[in-house]
């Protein structure tokens, strides 16, 4: 079941049937797919915009359509090579994040980052908890188990669409139902053992962050990284006082400043 929930978040955040490590499958095919993807999302975010006043959500939108028109032009000319596709598919995948942000601000949506670590949240609990339920002795627990991936499935293609709030609330209602299981099986998270896995899975990702940041010449990009660098050392102090819940709470703040520095610096997601 594991490989079934990593497989439908591959598929729901990036529109692409691409995983980064499998890249060498990536097809102009599949390339046209995320354009059309974003075209689609653009005209949404366009339909929102119309009759607003809004300076912000219009920068995004013309931020958007601007990182669009590259990423096309990329793709007109990358035939079969697959650097220009991969190019090509980090610039569509930025254009769209700019998009959602003009629908989300708008809308009043809650931002697409937050969104995205909750549905990483929610995935590592399922991770955790499914060998522990599904080994209790209570049906009821399982059943649990089974409706909360259900519902994380729809909050992953929900954020795929682009439907952030609808989102948020499957993948909270989901992360609920699994840790009712695990109360059930008397086999709650350790915050320890939680708490570390979070702060290295911060640490990689604000890692990863430092590389893409420090190609680009984004000042945006390096105020992202150096917020969830500060959030993520409070986190680590936080784990040392023993102070669990207010550590995992700053380092996922520090996950979702790590993921926005990425986008800004065109690092896709």
């Amino acid at each position: 079941m594991k490989p079934l929930i990593l497989a439908i978040g591959t598929l729901a955040l990036l529109g692409l049937a691409v995983p980064r490590a499998g890249a060498q499958t990536l097809t102009p095919e599949r390339v046209q797919f995320a354009l059309d993807m974003t075209d689609r999302r653009i005209e949404q975010a366009q339909m929102v915009l119309e009759g607003v006043t809004n300076d912000r959500a219009q920068a995004e939108l013309d931020l958007a359509i601007s990182i669009q028109t590259q990423a096309k032009s990329v793709f007109a000319s990358a035939g079969g090579d697959l650097r220009l596709l991969q190019r090509t598919v980090s610039l569509t995948l930025e254009a769209r994040g700019h998009a959602d942000r003009a629908i989300a601000i708008v809308k009043g949506l809650p931002d697409p980052d937050r969104v995205r670590v909750q549905l990483e949240r929610t995935r590592e609990v399922i991770d955790r908890a499914r060998q522990t339920i599904e080994e209790c002795n209570q049906e009821r627990a399982r059943g649990l188990l089974r409706i909360g991936i259900e519902m994380q499935e729809r909050a992953e293609t929900a954020f795929g669409d682009g439907r952030l709030l609808a989102a948020l609330q499957l993948t909270m209602s989901a992360r609920e139902r699994v840790l009712t299981a695990l109360r059930m099986c008397n086999a709650q998270e350790n915050q320890r053992d939680r708490g570390e896995q979070v702060l290295r899975r911060t640490n990689e990702i604000i890692l990863r962050a430092q590389d893409i940041v420090a190609e680009h010449a984004d000042e945006h990009a390096r105020e992202a990284l150096s917020r969830g660098q500060q959030l993520e050392d409070r986190a680590t102090d936080e784990f040392r006082l023993e102070h669990f819940e207010a550590s995992i709470r700053l380092s996922l703040a520090a996950r979702a400043a790590a993921y926005r520095a990425i986008r800004l610096a065109g690092g896709g997601i």
